[in-house]
């Protein structure tokens, strides 16, 4: 994700009302949102208790979370969001299955998904597809070992956790990569599932855990194949306008791995004691001219956001890979006037995870050289890690400590 501030940076606004950001969302870089997306910047917006949140709170929050479902029509909105003539309550909620009065982010992304796809929205395809239908069948297996809605049996007889036996979070990943367009990625998280669980039974928590790290994974999966079957194209691109005397420009990708501020994001998709472990989150800067230029936070007005070094040596994070943009015409003493510009619209104190990072930053910086702005799965990750350090900032503080340190 974005660069590490060395104080957590402000939270997002939220509506003043006690409602949702009216901030636009999903906007960021040139694809359509996903239904991950939106569900985890709305998760975000409606400041939930890490992966759970009370189903009252939602209940009073559905005009809201309905205005954020894409070309939702109104025949929709009455189909999902509105009191059934039925039961008296909205489909949504049904959707949502709700436990002791308490509902998982990976249920409200779910429902989320199911009201875009109602709306013809929902475009999610390859590793994203295939891993909310694994996600779809843990669910039910879950509910299956007597983990259903409150709807489903009495109170004294609900389960207090629900949980998953580990067995079957192994086979079911095994099936998802009979089926797989993919199938050595979810080798992978079988390989690493199995050298690394040492569980009998997986919390609903943990099994969030997990899917969000797999998520990350499949993100980064997809963007290192795509940049492999372009690699060759951009490099005749880049010689060619070598030739002509253009500037190139190149995207340097980072983990962070020695920010003390990351360590909580990093705790759920690297951290020791988690039942899968895969690579860190990351951080982006751009490289023209011989400099590599990064947005941070600073809490300091004396300190810019803005910095700049030798490219792929940031000095706080381990170097990943390299993204070749188109060449730039823009030359030097312009390129110039454009960091002074940058540097004074993009104070550290303007640094918010969420939606001012350091992938806001390039992809401005990039369009304003020319080349169009950096790919869409620099922003998808970012937000990613963003979502997932939201959560676990929010998050009790035993669940805190249990499953991050």
């Amino acid at each position: 994700p974005p660069a590490a501030a060395p104080v957590a940076p402000p939270e997002p606004a939220a509506a003043a009302a006690g409602g949702l950001s009216p901030t636009k969302r999903g906007t960021s870089g040139a694809a359509p949102a996903e239904a991950w997306e939106l569900a985890l910047e709305i998760w975000i917006d409606l400041k939930a208790s890490g992966y759970a949140i009370e189903e009252c709170r939602l209940q009073s929050l559905l005009p809201s979370i309905a205005a954020s479902v894409p070309r939702l029509s109104r025949d929709c909105t009455h189909q999902l969001f509105e009191p059934s003539a039925q039961s008296g309550q909205p489909v949504f909620m049904k959707l949502l299955r709700a436990h002791r009065g308490q509902v998982n982010f990976l249920y409200f992304w779910k429902a989320f998904g199911e009201a875009m796809h109602m709306t013809g929205a929902k475009h999610d395809a390859g590793l994203t597809a295939e891993l909310e239908m694994l996600r779809d069948r843990l669910l039910r297996r879950v509910e299956d070992t007597g983990g259903g809605m409150d709807d489903d049996r009495s109170a004294q007889a609900r389960p207090e956790r629900r949980v998953l036996p580990a067995w079957s979070l192994v086979e079911e990943v095994h099936r998802a990569a009979s089926m797989s367009s993919a199938p050595n990625f979810w080798k992978r998280c079988s390989e690493v599932l199995v050298g690394n669980l040492g569980l009998e039974e997986i919390s609903l928590e943990e099994l969030t855990s997990i899917v969000l790290s797999w998520l990350h994974e499949s993100q980064l999966w997809e963007s290192e194949h795509g940049l492999e079957a372009q690699a060759l194209t951009r490099r005749s691109l880049s010689m060619a306008s070598q030739d002509e005397g253009l500037l190139p420009v190149y995207v340097h990708i980072y983990d962070v791995s020695k920010e003390e501020s990351i360590q909580s994001l990093n705790s759920i998709l690297a951290h020791k004691n988690s039942p899968v472990k895969f690579g860190g989150v990351f951080h982006a800067g751009v490289e023209v001219n011989g400099l590599e230029w990064s947005y941070g936070y600073s809490p300091s007005l004396s300190r810019p956001g803005v910095s700049c070094g030798k490219p792929r040596t940031h000095p706080q994070h381990v170097y990943r890979q390299t993204i070749t943009l188109r060449n730039t015409k823009v030359v030097a003493e312009m390129i110039a006037e454009i960091i002074s510009q940058l540097i004074e619209e993009y104070p550290g104190s303007d640094y918010n995870l969420l939606r001012r990072n350091c992938c806001h930053f390039a992809d401005d910086f990039c369009r304003r050289l020319g080349v169009g702005g950096i790919p869409g799965w620099v922003h998808r990750l970012a937000r990613l890690g963003a979502g997932v350090e939201a959560m676990i900032q929010s998050a009790p503080r035993p669940i805190r400590e249990r499953f991050y340190g």
